[in-house]
C-alpha cells in the first residue's frame, strides 16, 4: 500500500491532509483538512455539533458507543470495582491482607 504525505503542498505553503480512512478501500482521503481540524469539509470537519439545548441533552443521553462499552457497561463496572476496592480496605484494616 502507499503512504500518503501527512501534508500537502499548495505554493508555497503547506497544509495538512485530511485523517479520515475509506471503509471499502482502507486509503487516507486525499483532500486537505480543514483549518484547525483534523479531517475535511467531506468527512465533518465542517460540524459544529447540537446547537439548543435539547439537542446537547439528546447527545448527552445517547448511548453512546466507545471502544467496546456503552456507557451502562461502564458505569456498572465503576460500581462493582469501587464495592471491591471496599471490601479489599475493609480486610486490609482487619489485618487479613496486607
Amino acid at each position: 500500500m502507499i503512504k500518503m504525505p501527512q501534508k500537502m503542498i499548495f505554493g508555497s505553503f503547506e497544509v495538512p491532509r485530511c485523517q479520515a480512512k475509506s471503509k471499502r478501500s482502507g486509503l487516507q482521503c486525499r483532500k486537505a483538512a480543514m483549518q484547525g481540524k483534523s479531517v475535511c469539509r467531506t468527512h465533518g470537519g465542517a460540524s459544529t455539533g447540537p446547537k439548543t439545548t435539547a439537542g446537547r441533552q439528546r447527545c448527552a443521553a445517547a448511548k453512546t458507543l466507545h471502544g467496546r462499552e456503552t456507557r451502562a457497561i461502564r458505569a456498572a463496572r465503576d460500581v462493582k470495582l469501587r464495592e471491591l476496592r471496599e471490601m479489599e480496605q475493609t480486610l486490609k484494616n482487619a489485618g487479613l491482607i496486607i
